[in-house]
């Protein structure tokens, strides 16, 4: 009896630890959108500060990354679409959420997230966003873009998004892509032209 009793204590404390460990999963974390499939993740990181439309001035962090994980961390190299140069970096899930560290920041983001080199940059996770299929990323790189309903032509009035604005990709289909958009309120989910986003995919 005191084996049994021993051996569910161990099986209870083990399942205590497996839950605590974080997991490396799809998902929203602050201004950083993750696709993860088996042991690659692919990311976009978008932010910006300032409104252009109030006349001050408009500043954004975004970046595209992709890495090979092992366990909860992966080494990652991240990119702003169309440009050569590659930053490597890491990223760390947590209890709370993610962690990214780079070598050396991209363009603007010391004018609006501040830095990632050298202490890590925690994101937390929205707990809301509990995605099923997610096969990518993107970030949008035309001025503007409308959502669909169905591939081809935008509906008058249908929605849209504007560069720099993050997207997960749900399905591809030729030249269009079916993506979610977190939204301010809630989520947009439609149909955009593939030649509108950069995307990656695990």
């Amino acid at each position: 009896m005191r084996g049994t009793a021993l051996g569910l204590a161990a099986l209870l404390a083990a399942c205590g630890a497996a839950a605590a460990e974080p997991a490396a999963r799809s998902g929203t974390y602050d201004s950083l959108t993750l696709a993860v499939s088996g042991d690659a993740v692919a990311g976009v990181f978008a932010e910006q500060r300032g409104a252009a439309d109030a006349g001050s001035p408009q500043f954004a962090c975004a970046f595209l990354l992709r890495g090979t994980l092992a366990g909860d961390r992966a080494k990652v190299e991240t990119w702003f679409p169309d440009e050569p140069e590659r930053i490597p970096g890491d990223l760390a899930f947590t209890p709370d959420g993610a962690a990214l560290t780079l070598a050396e920041d991209h363009g603007g983001c010391s004018m609006t997230t501040g830095t990632m080199v050298g202490t890590p940059y925690a994101l937390s996770r929205r707990a809301a966003s509990a995605p099923d299929g997610w096969i990518g990323v993107g970030l949008v790189t035309a001025e503007r873009t409308a959502f669909r309903p169905e591939p081809g032509p935008a509906p008058a009035r249908a929605p849209y998004l504007v560069r720099l604005d993050p997207v997960a990709v749900l399905e591809r289909r030729d030249a269009w892509v079916r993506v979610r958009y977190r939204g301010e309120k809630a989520p947009v989910i439609g149909w955009l032209p593939a030649a509108d986003l950069a995307v990656v995919t695990p």
